[in-house]
């Protein structure tokens, strides 16, 4: 009877050891489980963080979107036809240039009752001498201005009467 007590016993513990390896290993995969979640909700966060960041730059194309859109409508609604329009790049660096200079190329920039349209990126009229000034008459010793302009002029391809 002893030595089936005794059987009995290590049965019993021979049980108990594998539940507790089981146990164990249980736990290990779910320490790993754990740590893999932790990970996978760490990298979500900074993700959301980032996408939070980048929300005004997403809205505020979404508002130059719908700008456009917009003014796409009131051009067709207009009946403004792009394929009818052209342009050219002015790109004058800033160097020095007579008044008249100055005024003629304004002048052509301008020129076209409304037809033409320039948009500038940089626009730079500056005079050369102290006691000159842009809009006053000038001095016999006028040196003239700095002048820069870099921009597109859009123009129609034919005139509409």
């Amino acid at each position: 009877m002893a030595t089936s007590m005794r059987a009995a016993r290590l049965v019993a513990l021979g049980c108990a050891t594998v539940l507790l390896a089981a146990g164990v290993w249980v736990a290990r995969d779910g320490l790993q489980q754990l740590a893999a979640e932790r990970r996978e909700a760490a990298f979500v966060a900074a993700r959301v963080s980032a996408l939070r960041e980048a929300m005004p730059e997403v809205l505020k194309r979404e508002e130059y979107a719908r700008l456009a859109v917009q003014a796409q409508q009131a051009a067709s609604r207009l009946g403004f036809d792009p394929e009818g329009w052209a342009e050219r790049r002015i790109n004058r660096n800033a160097g020095p240039v007579a008044r008249s200079e100055a005024a003629e190329l304004l002048r052509q920039i301008g020129a076209g009752g409304g037809e033409r349209f320039f948009s500038a990126e940089s626009f730079e009229l500056a005079v050369l001498s102290r006691e000159a000034g842009l809009f006053t008459p000038p001095a016999a010793d006028d040196k003239g201005f700095v002048l820069a302009v870099n921009g597109t002029l859009h123009f129609p391809l034919a005139y509409k009467p």
